[in-house]
């Protein structure tokens, strides 16, 4: 199996590259701070080059490629840190697209319809094609047209309005906004079924390669600033702790990227063992992100602590990719509970 990107692939991935390092490089929360983003702004952009619709069908308003091409575009938005509303956009589009109402897809990859995000709060969260019901936390959410829910049963669309003792909360990550809400026994607008589409296995395969553009670049920052920051009148990547370091985050990285290609390639393939492969996938991104951004801040030394660095950023995000559909704890127990695939 194969996993480097083919030539139009790589194609997809240059040109989303250089469209957010334009559009959306990290240093731009340092001038929204903790009062929110401007991601919107990109939606309607990102929309017109087909990125939010790379894996929906082509009837449907889509681009009609694979898992694979939605990996490679999930680890450049982690890369830049866009904001995890694009998993609701995405994954809304492909659950508005299979319900049937293809004027709500057109929408929502056009970037012109809002879809927050919803992540289990607590134990009373049961989601089903007659009812969905529970306590969540909303991220994006403001004036979203739609909130999307997902569990190993299904995927559902539920109007915004129907989530009512709506709090606002301030997360680790404050550059997103996040709400308490509870949803009271409510039918779905619209809800897909686990064994029409896994979409809950399809976020984990992206959340992964979100984690997994985290751990790339926040290798990549500290190597740069090891050449460039001295100590005792030498590059304090010459320093052999610091090299280790390094050298353990470029493991991890490239650990994380091959977990999630081959996970993607396997779910594209559509095989047996695709609902492993996406566990082990989003287990070794998020571990991976959580320990190259933590390093990374160490490599950065005080400096690194401070608002004026970026390195912070990406450590909080990784906590929040964490959290969605799962934590660690949760996904290592699931997968546990699962057969080994054959070899």
């Amino acid at each position: 199996m194969n996993l480097l990107p083919d030539s139009q692939q790589q194609q997809i991935v240059d040109t989303l590259t250089d469209l957010l390092g334009r559009e959306a490089p990290v240093d731009r929360f340092r001038e929204h701070g903790e009062i929110g983003n401007t991601d919107h702004r990109m939606w309607p952009i990102l929309g017109d080059l087909g990125f939010l619709g790379l894996g929906v069908a082509e009837d449907a308003g889509g681009v009609g490629l694979t898992a694979a091409e939605e990996a490679l575009v999930f680890k450049e938005f982690g890369s830049h840190l866009l904001s995890v509303g694009v998993f609701g956009l995405t994954l809304g589009a492909r659950v508005a697209a299979l319900g049937g109402n293809e004027e709500l897809c057109k929408k929502i990859l056009s970037g012109s319809a809002k879809i927050g995000v919803a992540n289990k709060f607590d134990d009373t969260v049961q989601l089903h094609g007659s009812s969905c019901t529970g306590s969540f936390h909303l991220f994006e959410a403001d004036e979203s047209d739609f909130i999307l829910l997902l569990n190993e049963q299904g995927a559902a669309l539920v109007s915004s309005g129907h989530f009512v003792d709506r709090t606002s909360v301030k997360p680790m990550d404050a550059i997103l906004s996040l709400t308490r809400g509870k949803l009271p026994e409510t039918p779905p607008d619209y809800w897909i079924d686990a064994n029409e589409d896994p979409l809950h296995t399809r976020a984990l395969l992206l959340a992964a390669a979100y984690a997994t553009g985290i751990a790339v670049t926040t290798q990549k920052m500290a190597v740069e600033y090891a050449k460039i920051r001295e100590q005792f009148g030498k590059p304090i990547g010459s320093f052999q702790a610091v090299k280790h370091l390094c050298a353990e985050m470029a493991i991890r990285s490239e650990a994380a990227q091959s977990q999630c290609l081959l996970s993607a390639l396997v779910f594209s393939e559509n095989r047996e063992d695709q609902i492993f492969q996406a566990l082990s996938s989003k287990i070794t991104g998020i571990d991976a992100a959580l320990q190259n951004a933590a390093s990374n801040i160490q490599i950065h030394g005080a400096f690194g602590f401070t608002s004026e660095a970026s390195a912070h950023h990406f450590l909080k995000r990784a906590h929040v990719l964490d959290q969605l559909w799962g934590d660690l704890r949760h996904q290592r127990a699931r997968l546990l509970s699962l057969p080994t695939p054959a070899t």
